[in-house]
Formats: structure tokens, C-alpha cells, sequence
């Protein structure tokens, strides 16, 4: 009796914790990143563009804020120079690009070196 119960109680849980492990990225509404940016828990798109431009140059074409693991995130499509078009993950908290996924090589972070 007591391993039926055992087998009726966690079976569904078994199912249940693939798609917990695995979910999608939520896409969040307007209204909601508003009230995240109002509170301060991520930066505003301008000010996350802000610090995109210190090491990738050119024009917005489409931005998604995610949230994924508990964590912000913006997806930027951005128009750089020669017309092509790159794609950036970037943390929504500080505005800095994603350390596990290589920059594009038209979008490289600026360094100064004394020679």
C-alpha cells in the first residue's frame, strides 16, 4: 500500500519536472517590462542601448526582453555598419552582453592599451 501511494505521488511529478527543467523563455508585455524598469529591477531599453553603443554601433532593428532562469534578459537585433544585421543577448540587469556567448566580430568591446 504504502509504495502505491509512493508510485501515485511522484509519477506525476515526474512528469511534471522535464518542462519545469526545459520551459521556454517568457516573453513579458509592454505594461510588465514598464513596471520592472519602474521598480529598478532592469534597465530601460534606452539605457540598455546606451551601453550596447560602448562596443556595438548602429541602429536598433528589434528588441524582446525574456525571462529565463530567473534571469532578464533583451534580445537586440541591431543594423551595424555595411548593412549587416547582428544579433545580441544581453543582461537586462546591467546592460552587458551575454559572457557565455561569443560578440559578434563587428561588435567588439572598445580597449585602450598604452603602447
Amino acid at each position: 500500500m504504502k509504495r502505491l501511494f509512493y508510485i501515485c505521488f511522484f509519477s506525476p511529478l515526474a512528469l511534471v519536472y522535464p518542462t519545469i527543467i526545459n520551459a521556454e523563455p517568457i516573453e513579458l508585455e509592454h505594461y510588465q517590462v514598464k513596471a520592472l524598469v519602474n521598480s529598478g529591477q532592469i534597465l530601460s531599453l534606452n539605457g540598455t542601448l546606451a551601453a550596447v553603443n560602448q562596443f556595438c554601433h548602429g541602429e536598433l532593428i528589434d528588441a524582446h526582453l525574456y525571462q529565463e532562469a530567473h534571469k532578464w534578459r533583451y534580445d537586440l537585433q541591431i543594423k551595424v555598419q555595411r548593412g549587416q544585421i547582428v544579433n545580441l543577448s544581453i543582461d537586462a540587469t546591467n546592460g552587458q552582453p551575454d559572457h557565455s556567448i561569443a560578440l559578434p566580430s563587428e561588435c567588439q568591446k572598445n580597449e585602450t592599451a598604452t603602447r
